[in-house]
Protein backbone atom coordinates (compact mmCIF):
# COMPACT_ATOMS: atom_id res chain seq x y z
CA UNK A 1 0.00 0.00 0.00
CA UNK A 2 1.45 3.39 -0.90
CA UNK A 3 1.84 5.85 1.91
CA UNK A 4 -0.72 8.82 1.78
CA UNK A 5 1.57 11.37 0.15
CA UNK A 6 2.17 9.22 -2.79
CA UNK A 7 -1.08 8.36 -3.38
CA UNK A 8 -2.19 11.94 -3.54
CA UNK A 9 0.86 12.98 -5.71
CA UNK A 10 -0.81 10.07 -7.96
CA UNK A 11 -4.08 11.70 -7.83
CA UNK A 12 -2.30 15.07 -8.37
CA UNK A 13 -0.62 13.06 -11.60
CA UNK A 14 -3.91 11.49 -12.74
CA UNK A 15 -5.85 15.20 -12.56
CA UNK A 16 -2.79 16.87 -14.31
CA UNK A 17 -3.52 13.74 -17.11
CA UNK A 18 -6.83 14.58 -17.41
CA UNK A 19 -6.73 18.39 -17.96
CA UNK A 20 -3.74 17.55 -20.39
CA UNK A 21 -1.08 19.98 -18.87
CA UNK A 22 0.58 20.06 -15.53
CA UNK A 23 -1.46 22.63 -12.85
CA UNK A 24 -0.90 24.51 -9.74
CA UNK A 25 -2.01 23.04 -6.35
CA UNK A 26 -4.09 25.45 -6.00
CA UNK A 27 -6.24 24.15 -8.98
CA UNK A 28 -6.18 20.66 -7.40
CA UNK A 29 -7.15 22.31 -3.92
CA UNK A 30 -9.45 23.71 -5.15
CA UNK A 31 -10.96 20.28 -7.64
CA UNK A 32 -10.61 18.39 -4.36
CA UNK A 33 -12.37 21.04 -2.22
CA UNK A 34 -9.59 21.84 0.90
CA UNK A 35 -6.77 24.77 0.62
CA UNK A 36 -3.68 24.72 -1.10
CA UNK A 37 -1.91 24.82 2.30
CA UNK A 38 -3.43 21.40 3.08
CA UNK A 39 -2.67 19.83 0.18
CA UNK A 40 0.79 20.82 0.35
CA UNK A 41 1.31 19.43 4.24
CA UNK A 42 -0.51 16.10 2.81
CA UNK A 43 2.07 15.82 0.04
CA UNK A 44 4.93 16.08 2.32
CA UNK A 45 3.54 13.36 5.02
CA UNK A 46 1.00 15.14 7.54
CA UNK A 47 -2.27 12.98 7.19
CA UNK A 48 -5.52 14.04 6.96
CA UNK A 49 -7.62 15.07 9.74
CA UNK A 50 -10.99 12.56 9.39
CA UNK A 51 -13.12 15.48 8.41
CA UNK A 52 -10.94 15.64 5.70
CA UNK A 53 -11.07 11.72 4.98
CA UNK A 54 -14.58 12.42 4.34
CA UNK A 55 -14.04 15.32 1.70
CA UNK A 56 -11.02 13.45 -0.07
CA UNK A 57 -13.27 9.99 -0.18
CA UNK A 58 -15.93 11.82 -2.00
CA UNK A 59 -13.37 12.89 -4.42
CA UNK A 60 -11.17 10.35 -4.73
CA UNK A 61 -13.12 6.97 -3.64
CA UNK A 62 -13.61 4.56 -0.47
CA UNK A 63 -9.47 3.75 -1.21
CA UNK A 64 -8.66 6.87 0.57
CA UNK A 65 -9.61 4.93 4.30
CA UNK A 66 -7.06 1.88 2.91
CA UNK A 67 -4.24 3.91 1.99
CA UNK A 68 -4.78 5.41 5.64
CA UNK A 69 -5.14 2.37 7.54
CA UNK A 70 -8.54 3.34 8.06
CA UNK A 71 -11.87 1.38 7.78
CA UNK A 72 -14.14 2.11 5.50
CA UNK A 73 -17.47 3.84 7.03
CA UNK A 74 -20.49 1.36 6.63
CA UNK A 75 -23.23 2.95 4.15
CA UNK A 76 -26.25 1.59 6.08
CA UNK A 77 -24.86 3.52 9.33
CA UNK A 78 -24.04 6.71 7.12
CA UNK A 79 -27.46 6.48 5.43
CA UNK A 80 -28.78 6.42 9.33
CA UNK A 81 -26.97 9.34 10.23
CA UNK A 82 -28.11 11.11 7.05
CA UNK A 83 -31.97 11.12 7.84
CA UNK A 84 -31.70 10.59 11.85
CA UNK A 85 -33.04 13.96 12.40
CA UNK A 86 -36.20 13.11 10.22
CA UNK A 87 -37.18 10.11 11.84
CA UNK A 88 -39.71 10.74 14.70
CA UNK A 89 -38.00 10.74 18.48
CA UNK A 90 -40.35 7.83 19.50
CA UNK A 91 -38.75 5.58 16.68
CA UNK A 92 -35.32 6.89 17.35
CA UNK A 93 -35.87 5.14 20.65
CA UNK A 94 -36.88 2.53 19.07
CA UNK A 95 -34.33 1.78 16.87
CA UNK A 96 -31.70 2.59 19.65
CA UNK A 97 -33.15 0.07 22.16
CA UNK A 98 -33.51 -2.60 19.19
CA UNK A 99 -29.31 -2.10 18.51
CA UNK A 100 -29.00 -2.47 22.24
CA UNK A 101 -31.55 -5.74 22.56
CA UNK A 102 -28.94 -6.87 19.83
CA UNK A 103 -26.10 -6.30 21.23
CA UNK A 104 -27.14 -7.87 24.70
CA UNK A 105 -28.32 -11.01 22.61
CA UNK A 106 -25.25 -10.63 20.49
CA UNK A 107 -22.82 -10.96 23.65
CA UNK A 108 -24.50 -14.34 24.93
CA UNK A 109 -24.43 -16.01 22.00
CA UNK A 110 -20.57 -15.22 21.66
CA UNK A 111 -20.24 -16.24 25.48
CA UNK A 112 -21.98 -19.31 24.71
CA UNK A 113 -20.06 -19.72 21.20
CA UNK A 114 -16.54 -19.19 23.02
CA UNK A 115 -17.20 -21.85 25.95
CA UNK A 116 -18.72 -24.33 23.64
CA UNK A 117 -15.49 -24.51 21.52
CA UNK A 118 -13.47 -24.35 25.02
CA UNK A 119 -14.88 -27.61 25.59
CA UNK A 120 -14.70 -28.83 22.63
CA UNK A 121 -18.50 -29.06 21.10
CA UNK A 122 -18.91 -27.05 17.53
Amino acid sequence: MPSFSNYLLSKLQEFEKQRGKRTSLDKFADYIGVSRPLVSYWLKGTKPNLENVKILASKFGPEVYDVLGLPRPDPNLQKINQIWERIPPEKQQRLVEDAERYEANNKGENIATSNRKKKGIP
